[in-house]
């Protein structure tokens, strides 16, 4: 009983303050009441027992009043547990909603991601189609060019050969009408000696005369040898001239085609030397990744968290020198100190493949689920 007043003061402080008003009411009614008259005729007094019985009725209505006030009390600690209930459960609602809302934004988010990826490979395999494409338009530009070449020095072969010919008939149809003027020669030196018979002076006059004519012959016969000579000459002087500026040429173009070949070995080391970097940085920042998240201890009661961006500064050994988030929504501060601790954990990093691809500040992307 004194321990369930105890927990409703209020009741305890009104309880005794009837009891006290109760109290205070009988001494002054019996300070100043009359002196009580003998009883006549047998008569019993009842103010005694008037007393008496007020006195309970008092107490069951202080009693009543009590349990009115602990049933009120009781009430309204139902009420308020009710209450604290009702925002419990809102509560849990509206972090529920909160989880719902944060996995929906990450899936938008990786879905996006997993687009721009496919873009890129996409705009990588038409660039690389495009490269191949005017590699082979080029091949084929070359080809024509060679196969134009090739023609134009079949043509030259030709055309030399055919002045050749014409030079070798001509000189045999020189050749052909020196005998022929030679024996025509003979067949008049013949006559001549048959005619100098009959007149000696006047054949003598004849013969001076033809040698002469013949003299005048032989001459123009030997300037029209040298001209045909020098015309030879000349023209052997023009072919030898172009066969040397189509060796040139050739060589020119051979000279061309070996730095053009030259350059693109050197372009396709140069890509694959790129490529062989790009699969190391790759392989280098998924160990690093690998080995923070064997590091990683998952804090108490975290629940499910967000994927996050961590920005790392090391050290040329891979000792960490700092680190900071980036994109990482969502997050709890417990649950970003535990990430800077397994990278702490993790240090030193993971050495690079290639010293070339070390990098100071990098970035990774951690997953608690993994």
């Amino acid at each position: 009983m004194l321990a369930e007043l105890l927990r409703h003061p209020r009741a305890l402080v009104l309880s005794l303050l009837l009891h006290l008003a109760v109290i205070g009411l009988m001494v002054v009614n019996l300070s100043f009441s009359d002196r009580p008259q003998q009883p006549k005729g047998g008569q019993v007094q009842p103010t005694v027992q008037a007393e008496v019985i007020d006195l309970e009725q008092l107490e069951a209505r202080e009693k009543q009043k009590q349990a009115e006030a602990k049933r009120k009390a009781e009430a309204e600690r139902k009420k308020k547990l009710e209450a604290q209930k009702l925002a419990e459960k809102k509560k849990l609602e509206a972090e529920k909603k909160r989880k719902a809302e944060e996995a929906k934004k990450a899936e938008l988010k990786r879905k996006q991601e997993a687009e721009r990826k496919r873009k890129q490979e996409q705009e990588r395999l038409a660039q690389e189609k495009r490269k191949a494409e005017e590699k082979r338009k080029a091949e084929d530009k070359r080809k024509a060019e060679e196969k134009r070449k090739a023609e134009e020095q079949r043509k030259a072969a030709e055309a030399a050969r055919i002045a050749e010919e014409k030079r070798k008939a001509e000189e045999a149809a020189r050749i052909a009408e020196e005998k022929r003027k030679a024996e025509e020669a003979a067949r008049i030196a013949e006559e001549k000696r048959k005619a100098e018979e009959a007149a000696r002076i006047a054949e003598e006059k004849r013969k001076a005369e033809e040698a002469a004519r013949i003299a005048e012959e032989k001459r123009k016969a030997e300037e029209a040898a040298r001209i045909a000579e020098e015309k030879r000459k000349a023209e052997e002087a023009a072919r030898i001239a172009e066969e040397k500026r189509k060796a040139e040429e050739a060589a020119r173009i051979a000279e061309e085609k070996r730095l053009a070949e030259e350059a693109l070995r050197a372009q396709m080391i140069a890509e694959e030397n790129e490529r062989r970097l790009t699969s190391l940085r790759e392989a280098y920042i998924l160990a690093i990744q690998q080995k923070v998240e064997r590091n990683w201890i998952k804090p108490a009661g975290s629940g499910k968290m967000p994927v996050c961006e961590v920005h790392v500064v090391q050290a040329p050994d891979g000792s960490i020198l700092g680190v900071d988030f980036g994109a990482c929504d969502g997050s709890t501060a417990i649950f970003r100190e535990s990430i800077v601790k397994a990278v702490e954990r993790a240090s030193p990093l993971p050495r690079p493949g290639d010293p070339e691809i070390f990098e100071r500040e990098l970035t990774f992307f951690f997953n608690p689920d993994n």
